[in-house]
């Protein structure tokens, strides 16, 4: 072996002896980390866990705080209302003791005075008991009255059940009678289906044979139109009586009324209501009540007047007056068709020299209808609106 290789392996046995004391030192550091490291993980455990432990806690004394400071809050609410309630009770305890002085002061006065009227009250007990006694008394003179006004009492229902009637019976019978002149139920007295109305349409006609043949329709009504002013003597109405609202009351007569078909047929006597009431009645019996046929009325300032009218298609007219004499007639005396307007004054003229220059239609009645006017124009339109 040379020098320099004994150099050389004495260097490098140096550097291992060096290298394996290093590395000695370092596995004893290392364990000694190691140790010390198991340690504090140890410890780290632990303290993780009272950690943990501790925020538990936290947590709940959290929730409890946050509990007390919503307690502590809602508290001194309380607290305020509480306090005010007590001042409240306060200045009502010293109202109430103020009112309690002033009850006790009228508690005194009250005694006084109920003291007096105690003793009022024994003056008036002994008043009593005697009209207790009067009373008793008097019950039974109280008793014998009953009796005798039941007995009164039962009297007198019979008496006003009997007044009753003669009352009921008098209003019927004044109505019956004030229904002739007061033009306010006219209806009823157009009366196509009397026996008596019947039997004289159908004496004067024989009844209409071909209901599609007009000309024996209007043939017929002017047979029943002659019949009228031949067989029904015109008579102007005598006093009739109008009855007072209180039977006590003196009796009125007016010179004004209307008969009924069959009272004109039975006396052969009427003035122009009467025959044209009559007339109608006939006219609506023979169609039988399948067409038109109306009283129609005129007035002036000093007369009024009755006829008959016919309304006819296409706005056409025929007037039958029996009381006047006239008819919607051409000049051989056939019945024409005129217009209504043109028929209407034409009747008026007729009427004017006797009855006056304002003279108009002022009512329209059948059994199925009754119509009032201010004017011949308010007739007029109602007729054309029909």
């Amino acid at each position: 072996m040379v020098i320099g290789e004994a150099i050389e392996m004495n260097k490098w046995y140096f550097v291992c002896s060096l290298l394996i004391t290093t590395i000695a030192v370092e596995s004893v550091a290392f364990l000694n980390l190691n140790n010390t490291q198991v340690s504090l993980s140890s410890d780290y455990d632990l303290l993780k866990k009272e950690y943990q432990a501790l925020t538990v806690v936290h947590d709940s004394l959290s929730e409890n705080y946050t509990t007390l400071t919503i307690q502590y809050t809602q508290l001194i609410q309380n607290h305020t209302i509480l306090e005010n309630k007590f001042n409240d009770l306060t200045a009502n305890y010293s109202s109430l003791q103020a009112l309690h002085q002033s009850l006790q002061t009228n508690y005194t006065n009250l005694q006084a005075r109920y003291d007096l009227l105690e003793s009022k009250f024994k003056i008036l007990e002994e008043s009593y008991n005697s009209l207790q006694l009067n009373y008793t008394s008097l019950e039974e003179d109280y008793n014998t009255l009953q009796s005798l006004y039941d007995s009164l009492q039962t009297l007198y229902g019979d008496l006003q059940e009997e007044h009753n009637r003669y009352v009921a019976g008098y209003q019927e019978l004044r109505d019956k009678l004030h229904q002739r002149w007061d033009e306010q139920n006219v209806e009823p007295f157009i009366t196509p289906r009397d026996p008596l109305v019947n039997t004289t349409v159908f004496d004067i006609t024989g009844s209409w044979s071909n209901a599609s043949d007009w000309n024996e329709y209007w043939d017929d009504v002017k047979a029943m139109y002659d019949w009228v002013v031949d067989n029904v003597e015109y008579r102007y109405d005598g006093l009739f009586p109008i009855l007072p609202d209180d039977p006590a009351d003196e009796i009125d007569y007016g010179r004004e009324m209307w008969q009924f078909p069959n009272e004109t047929l039975i006396l052969g006597k009427g003035d122009c209501e009467d025959m044209a009431i009559l007339l109608c009645s006939m006219i609506r019996c023979y169609s039988p009540m399948q067409y038109q046929a109306e009283c129609i009325g005129i007035v002036s300032s000093t007369v009024g007047h009755l006829a008959v009218q016919t309304p006819v298609s296409e706005d056409k007219l025929v007037i039958f007056d029996p009381a006047g004499k006239y008819y919607s007639s051409d000049w051989l005396g056939d019945i024409v068709f005129n217009d209504i307007s043109t028929e209407i004054n034409n009747w008026l003229d007729y009427w004017k020299p006797e009855m006056g220059e304002d003279v108009y239609v002022n009512l329209v009645f059948s059994d199925y209808v009754h119509e009032t006017f201010t004017s011949t124009a308010d007739y007029l339109s109602w007729m054309y609106s029909r």
